[in-house]
């Protein structure tokens, strides 16, 4: 194995076993009142702000991956995703079938907001409970969830519509992208037909609305017939969910044998080309379609997204591109680790700025699902990229 990628591996095992995993498990968990903290201040306290229901499923989601990279022990991952699903269940569903955005720590209402990103994020986060116990009122609340969203959310020509506070529509494909993860998570646990289903629908929308025929990339705003929301003739895309995209394909195709290898490889390779700083090292946060910036600053999940999808893709690229995928996984795990110079270890800064500064006081507990799944795929996958 390449050195680099050794010490890599043992960085990140060390760092999750030992700074990680200790301070969220004891910190993170609210043994009190139930459920997830919403973030913890960099002096290693929990927050008292309003708590999402995406910050639960996404918790449940980064202990079994902790379970699974052996960090920390399969009973304790198991037991706080069963107490972030009991929390998510009682605490935000609403009586329509969706979930509702946000609580306040003492368990009342927030934000009733059903939007459809938490609408993804309850649907993934009762999968991953699924998971650990297969418990038939778990998927029937989940099935409760996808009937809601074609009954009240779909529009004509494909998806789900999106809702803001004061009732607002609009259209966009970053929910839609956590759907299809949501599906996809259940069609590798459950072999009912509706996941497949609701599979096939975003995949659709995705490969003839989302991406742009002419330009190939994956735009974000939408008008109600799915046309790109245009501005001085572009649109705006963004690198991290380019990545996203072609990862979440790769796993698409492994479960129903569907071709999207091209589109895949394309998604990640525009992204790569048009959308990082080979001198900043970085992914930026969101581009123009006609291949400009349109933001020079860089979140720290980007680097997550265009770490997963090099590892895995890079396994399957051809003998000559296989580099271009290698680096992409070693740079983004360099620059994504940069995030995490903390006062406290164990915790991360969200945004590093075009100027390349950090600042923020305070880590946010969804942001570990971002990290632990980038993790998790170059541990199991940058060492086949030769």
């Amino acid at each position: 194995m390449n050195p680099q990628v050794q010490k890599n591996i043992e960085k990140i095992k060390q760092w999750l076993s030992q700074d990680v995993y200790p301070l969220w498990t004891e910190k993170g968990i609210d043994t009190k009142n139930g459920g997830f903290v919403e973030s913890l201040t960099f002096t290693g306290e929990p927050m008292d702000v309003p708590r999402r229901a995406m910050v639960q499923s996404r918790q449940m989601y980064s202990f079994l991956t902790g379970a699974r990279l052996g960090v920390i022990p399969q009973d304790v991952a198991n037991e706080a995703v069963m107490n972030g699903a009991r929390y998510l269940m009682t605490k935000f569903s609403d009586p329509s079938g969706a979930f509702i955005y946000s609580i306040n720590p003492d368990g009342t209402p927030k934000s009733k907001n059903p939007d459809l990103y938490t609408q993804a994020f309850a649907l993934f986060g009762l999968a991953q409970a699924y998971s650990v116990t297969p418990d038939p009122e778990i998927k029937k609340r989940a099935k409760e969830l996808v009937k809601y969203l074609y009954r009240e959310r779909k529009v004509k020509g494909g998806g789900f519509t999106e809702l803001d506070e004061k009732g607002g529509v609009s259209y966009k494909s970053n929910p839609h992208m956590h759907m299809f993860e949501s599906a996809i998570a259940w069609m590798q646990i459950d072999k009912d037909d509706e996941w497949k289903v609701l599979g096939h629908d975003l995949i659709t929308l995705a490969l003839n609305k989302f991406i742009d025929s002419k330009t190939h990339v994956l735009g974000e705003y939408f008008d109600e017939h799915w046309n790109h929301i245009m501005e001085d003739g572009a649109f705006v895309y963004e690198p991290g969910h380019q990545y996203e995209w072609a990862w979440l394909m790769s796993l698409y195709e492994d479960l129903t044998g569907k071709d999207l290898k091209a589109v895949r490889h394309k998604l990640y390779l525009l992204a790569d080309k048009y959308g990082t700083s080979c001198i900043r090292k970085i992914a930026f946060d969101e581009m123009w379609s006609n291949y400009t910036p349109k933001l020079q600053s860089s979140r720290f999940w980007p680097q997550c997204e265009r770490i997963k999808a090099a590892a895995r893709l890079g396994t399957e690229a051809a003998s000559d591109q296989k580099h271009i995928y290698a680096k992409g996984a070693d740079e983004a795990l360099e620059t994504l680790f940069k995030f995490f110079e903390t006062p406290m270890k164990g915790m991360w800064f969200d945004q590093l700025s075009a100027s390349d500064t950090f600042s923020g006081t305070s880590a946010k507990a969804s942001s570990l699902y971002h990290i632990v799944n980038a993790m998790e795929e170059y541990l199991n996958y940058r060492p086949k990229v030769n």
